[in-house]
């Protein structure tokens, strides 16, 4: 039968002793081993743990790196005198802390150990004796130097960000897959009150700054972006009373490779697009020399012509008629004139040419002026074909414009109507200046003359070289010249033709 050790004669008090020294032995038994536990414990941890008793004597205390007996020599110690003055107040904070409250106190601190710049992350706690009482407060520091760079090194790398940003004349925000603002610089708020009438402000939606024809064109950016896509654009602004051109470029933005928002960059793209029309009216100004010199040519074998052609018939009826004083006088004033129309041709000629701005010779043309001497220069092509010539200037007698360009139009258009009459019929040829529905001025000129086929020729009516009546003397040059007169001068010329019945040129041009 079993039988147990314990003596059968001791009474309930006795053996509730008897228990107790045995539950005391076995716990003296454990402690050894729990003991090895802690010692291993300590030895191999790479924190500094530190047990400190409530009149800040070490208890106990381990360091990573360091021999029992340096450890041995901490004991017994002042915590204070063992520590970097700039850690005590912490220190002492914590302790007193923990002490009261029995509170668990987390804080952050930097210290020097062996010559090198450390950070750590403290943790203090209570230590309780079997009543309950806080008698000591054990330290547990890790070192978390590397972390702590890392993170400073982050944050230092978003303020030079946000600095770059911030400081930066671009227009940069940041929008959630809303098109919510999330983030803007300070160029982009202060500029929105001038571009949009009010202030950038978080969470509201970009398209509700925009106008009602700007919405839809930036929605449609807006969700190509959302698909991968990097969108740039031009988009013209009023700034300070002036125009002002954002370059616009709006891309994805990824977090983990996910698509989470897109940015906005606007560069000014204003001084740029000023330095374009500069260079775009540069090369306008160029082409406009480069067409006045084909114009001065053209109009040296037509405006010279006319004068020199009437020079050399009136020289030689002055060697016909020189013994006949009352001819020659009338022929001499008639030399005169042609020789005075012929210089004031070449001055107008030399004007337009040695000017890089035709306003600069822009000036008030006296239309039936301007009339008066091309008839005179036409006076044989005109007895010759017994033209009928009608003007009225009265609507519009002058017209502030290029001197040289209006004359060569009168001359060539009413040239062409004496040229292209109907054979064995004197022309009718009418001409008058008003102002149309819309505000241009309008030189018109109708003759009865033998007409053009506009359905065959419309397209060609004003190319170089172009004739469409085999019959008639000339080049070709005529029309081609005036077009590009005209053309020069902002204008444009229209005309109307049925085939046997006559044919009206109307040029038209800005007031």
């Amino acid at each position: 039968m079993f039988t147990s050790g314990f003596d059968m004669d001791l009474n309930t008090e006795d053996l509730h002793k008897e228990i107790a020294r045995l539950k005391e032995e076995i716990e003296q038994l454990k402690k050894p081993a729990q003991a090895n536990s802690y010692k291993l414990l300590l030895e191999y941890s790479p924190d500094i743990i530190v047990q400190v008793n409530r009149d800040y004597k070490v208890v106990i205390a381990h360091l990573p790196a360091y021999s029992v007996e340096q450890l041995d020599a901490f004991r017994g110690q002042d915590v204070f005198a063992l520590t970097p003055p700039s850690v005590h107040h912490k220190i002492r904070e914590a302790l007193r802390k923990v002490f009261e409250t029995g509170e668990v106190v987390v804080y952050e601190s930097d210290g020097e150990i062996r010559g090198l710049h450390r950070h750590y992350i403290n943790h203090v706690s209570a230590i309780k004796n079997e009543q309950g009482e806080i008698t000591s407060a054990y330290f547990v520091c890790r070192e978390a130097t590397l972390q702590k760079l890392a993170a400073m090194q982050s944050i230092d790398s978003e303020q030079k960000l946000s600095a770059l940003f911030e400081g930066s004349s671009q227009i940069i925000s940041l929008f959630d897959r809303d098109s919510r603002f999330v983030w803007y610089n300070k160029a982009a708020y202060d500029k929105s009150i001038f571009l949009f009438g009010k202030f950038l402000c978080v969470g509201e939606r970009f398209d509700s700054y925009l106008k009602e024809q700007y919405r839809e064109g930036f929605n449609a950016n807006f969700e190509r972006v959302l698909k991968g896509e990097i969108v740039s654009y031009t988009r013209e602004y009023t700034y300070q009373d002036k125009p002002f051109f954002l370059e616009i470029m709006l891309q994805p933005v990824y977090q983990k490779d996910e698509l989470v928002g897109v940015s906005l960059i606007g560069n000014n793209h204003t001084e740029r697009k000023e330095y374009e029309d500069q260079l775009e009216k540069a090369n306008k100004e160029l082409i406009q020399q480069n067409d006045q010199l084909n114009q001065y040519s053209y109009i040296i074998s037509h405006n010279l012509r006319a004068p020199i052609v009437t020079l050399l018939g009136l020289i030689t009826i002055f060697n016909q008629e020189k013994n006949n004083p009352a001819e020659t006088e009338a022929i001499i004033s008639h030399i005169t004139k042609s020789a005075n129309h012929l210089d004031t041709v070449i001055k107008d000629l030399n004007n337009v040419l040695t000017v890089t701005d035709r306003r600069s010779v822009m000036a008030e043309v006296y239309l039936d002026v301007e009339f008066d001497i091309v008839r005179f220069l036409l006076k044989n092509e005109i007895e010759t074909a017994h033209a009928v010539i009608k003007s009225d200037f009265s609507q519009l007698p002058a017209i502030h414009s290029i001197k040289s360009y209006i004359h060569n139009i009168l001359y060539n258009l009413l040239s062409n109507a004496i040229k292209y009459r109907k054979q064995n019929k004197a022309p009718v040829i009418s001409v008058k200046s008003y102002k149309d529905a819309s505000g241009m001025v309008c030189i018109e000129f109708t003759d009865d003359g033998i007409g053009v086929d506009l359905d065959k020729f419309r397209d060609k009516l004003f190319g170089f070289y172009k004739r469409f009546h085999s019959h008639v003397e000339g080049k070709g040059l005529g029309l081609h010249l005036i077009k590009k007169q005209i053309d020069a001068l902002e204008g444009r010329i229209e005309v109307e033709s049925i085939v046997g019945q006559g044919t009206t040129f109307k040029v038209l041009l800005p007031e």
